[in-house]
């Protein structure tokens, strides 16, 4: 609780000199998070966003209301087994789309403090390296629901983004096939 109140007291304060995002510097489609299953403190969330800077943009975090941390996180393939690990950074560049999807790069909700409803919406906010906050309202949806996919994402899973060096991360124990975040 300490920590989420620091991180907010930090953005407030940040947001008057500059950091938060013009109306066309990002586009966001299609944002959404998990409903989580009851006993879990953690899910996914999901959107595309558009740079639409004249310069590459990398993500690095964010900050919810309903949850203590908001991290990036990857999924790979390691050793025959689906991983996921949080990364230091995503960039999109200029132009571009990126696609935070299952599977892939996404976001990591964690240490949510109330059960999520399906049709609610809770805000966000993207914290990038140079180009301010992205804004994001996502809708809360079923965990049967199937996603809804992006029109025009690009997939930078190939590129070479900066990613943490550390130990693949456990996501505190969740499983998750069983929790629906992997199909």
């Amino acid at each position: 609780m300490k920590t989420r109140l620091i991180y907010c007291f930090v953005f407030c304060l940040a947001m008057p000199f500059g950091l938060t995002a013009g109306a066309s510097g990002f586009s966001v489609e299609d944002a959404y998070m998990r409903a989580m299953p009851p006993g879990r403190t953690a899910t996914a969330a999901y959107l595309s966003v558009t740079n639409n800077h004249d310069k590459a943009c990398a993500i690095i975090g964010g900050a919810t209301e309903i949850a203590a941390r908001l991290e990036v996180h990857q999924q790979l393939m390691n050793d025959g087994m689906m991983r996921m690990r949080p990364v230091t950074e995503v960039t999109v560049a200029a132009g571009e789309t990126l696609l935070l999807q299952p599977g892939g790069f996404h976001l990591m909700l964690l240490d949510v403090e109330a059960p999520l409803v399906p049709g609610e919406t809770h805000k966000m906010s993207l914290q990038t390296k140079d180009c301010g906050a992205i804004e994001v309202t996502a809708e809360v949806r079923s965990l049967f629901k199937k996603p809804t996919p992006a029109a025009k994402a690009h997939d930078h899973s190939m590129h070479g983004h900066s990613m943490d060096k550390g130990p693949m991360d456990d996501h505190s124990g969740h499983n998750m096939k069983k929790n629906g975040m992997h199909k």
